[in-house]
């Protein structure tokens, strides 16, 4: 965590530069805004760590926000969708259902992905929903069959 907020210092940093809204990713997306999409995402990360939850959503959704107003590319400026974080926070707090709504939100733009499916099948689980949950075990089985990690949550910490 030492290390985090130090990175977090320099993101912090180089996000109060607004030199860097005029500095473009392929001559779409601010590299202003994908700096701050960074910035909140550790900051919810370490927040989470230190329990303060609410902050930690507040940031992710901050994140989230700003994530969702890039323009679309492939592959996309900002690779890691934001929404795995705050999915993931709310799992812990047991809130189960905000984090189902966040997880399907992540599906109905990036269809299949294992990580949004594992979280969804958490939340779901967490619900009592277990025939739900066990439809999206078996979709999560299928899109993870090849990957070389095994997960249990839409976010490693």
């Amino acid at each position: 965590m030492q290390q985090a907020a130090h990175e977090l210092e320099e993101l912090q940093k180089q996000a109060a530069d607004g030199s860097l809204s005029s500095l473009l990713v392929w001559d779409m997306n601010s590299v202003s805004d994908l700096i701050h999409i960074a910035a909140y995402t550790l900051e919810a990360t370490i927040a989470a760590n230190h329990k303060q939850f609410d902050k930690a959503i507040a940031l992710a959704g901050k994140a989230v926000d700003i994530e969702d107003k890039l323009a679309y590319t492939e592959p996309p400026d900002w690779f890691f969708s934001v929404r795995h974080t705050l999915g993931h926070i709310l799992v812990q707090l047991k809130k189960f259902a905000e984090a189902e709504q966040v997880y399907l939100q992540d599906l109905a733009t990036y269809p299949e992905n294992g990580w949004a499916l594992i979280g969804l099948y958490n939340s779901l689980y967490g619900q009592g929903k277990t025939a739900e949950a066990a439809a999206v075990k078996k979709r999560f089985d299928k899109a993870w069959q090849w990957a070389d990690i095994k997960i249990t949550t839409s976010r490693v910490l």
